[in-house]
């Protein structure tokens, strides 16, 4: 219920700026019908139009070779040379069929993203919750799913349905099969697989076209916002880009005067050395394990080891620990168990030089 109360408020068209967002973490909306279609119909048409190039030429280098293997020397040198020449020219006779339904593809997809086309390199990062069974069970029985389901039995009628078609136009020529030659057989029934594909695809390029605009307007309908929303970003994009530096230079200043404060409490500042610095402490008394107390990136580093010099707090160089420090542990926590070895082994560095050990 309270889904569709959430559902219902949704009743704004999402801003630029969600559309943007949107496109960053997922792919834009397009119809896998449509892309299938015009690359199978793409496909057909290749095969139709460079087919006599690719038979004559496979016959002709398959006559070749075999008017040669009489006298051929099945050495390994020889049949690894044999099996280069029979693999380039495999490349080369399926070249054309290649091409052209990649670069329907891909003409396909940038068609339907209005004249766009972008590597969506967020949908290949790894996400635990995509192996969560449940996530995956209750994407059996969304609506999504069923519309999918619909789709695929549309499919299955349209291509059933030419094909009774062109078979019961072509019913009485198939009487005739029984007294022809198998190059005859062979070519009519080509004929007929010809026909079948062109007039499915052509069925199918119509359901795609609709398909499409089904999709974009799931898309969109799943990105309206409410107008609390849309309110609040335009909030945020009425503050001038001066009002956000000062900001942003309020926020900086603040953080050094915090760090001005607790660096010079550390025991030491391990850095990558010029893009990260952590500032680690470590009382065996009162702390279970280190904590880190201050960290930062780029200028915040170089602020933090400026300090920690001015106050003689020992610089560690560790490319890796700073790094890991960085991105595991949030300020004032502890670090977790599998960075004790690394941080105990600078630790018992710094002792040493400042001769507690």
């Amino acid at each position: 219920m309270a889904e569709d109360s959430d559902k219902h408020s949704k009743t704004e068209q999402p801003t630029a700026k969600k559309l943007s967002e949107a496109r960053k973490k997922g792919a834009p909306p397009k119809s896998q019908v449509l892309t299938s279609s015009l690359t199978l119909l793409s496909g057909i048409i290749s095969l139709y139009i460079f087919g006599s190039y690719m038979m004559d030429g496979l016959k002709k280098h398959m006559v070749s070779i075999l008017s040669t293997m009489g006298t051929f020397n099945l050495t390994e040198s020889n049949m690894y040379t044999l099996s280069l020449k029979l693999f380039a020219l495999v490349l080369m006779l399926l070249a054309p069929l290649v091409v052209t339904i990649i670069v329907t593809a891909i003409l396909a997809n940038i068609i339907q993203d209005n004249g766009q086309f972008e590597f969506q390199t967020e949908r290949l990062a790894f996400d635990i919750t995509r192996l969560n069974p449940m996530n995956g069970f209750g994407r059996l029985f969304n609506k999504d799913a069923l519309m999918e389901m619909v789709k695929s039995l549309l499919k299955l009628l349209v291509v059933g349905y030419v094909t009774y078609r062109v078979m019961k136009d072509e019913s009485q020529n198939i009487a005739f099969l029984a007294e022809a030659d198998i190059e005859t057989i062979i070519t009519y029934v080509g004929h007929i697989a010809f026909q079948i594909i062109t007039h499915a695809c052509g069925v199918l390029i119509v359901l795609g076209v609709l398909d499409l605009m089904y999709v974009k307007w799931r898309y969109i309908d799943n990105l309206k916002m409410t107008k609390q929303e849309v309110k609040e970003e335009t909030k945020e994009q009425d503050i001038s880009p001066e009002i956000k530096g000062q900001i942003k230079k309020m926020q900086y200043q603040m953080a050094r005067r915090r760090m001005i404060k607790i660096v010079p409490t550390a025991d030491v500042v391990i850095t990558n050395p010029t893009h990260y610095a952590v500032a680690l402490k470590y009382d065996r008394e009162r702390m279970l394990a280190p904590v880190v107390i201050a960290k930062g990136a780029d200028v915040m580093a170089q602020a933090i080891k400026k300090i920690a010099k001015e106050h003689k707090v020992t610089l560690v160089e560790n490319r890796f620990l700073a790094r890991e420090l960085y991105d595991q542990v949030d300020e004032n926590a502890p670090i977790p168990e599998s960075l004790y070895a690394a941080v105990a082994e600078v630790l018992a560095y710094v002792y040493r030089l400042k001769g507690k050990m």
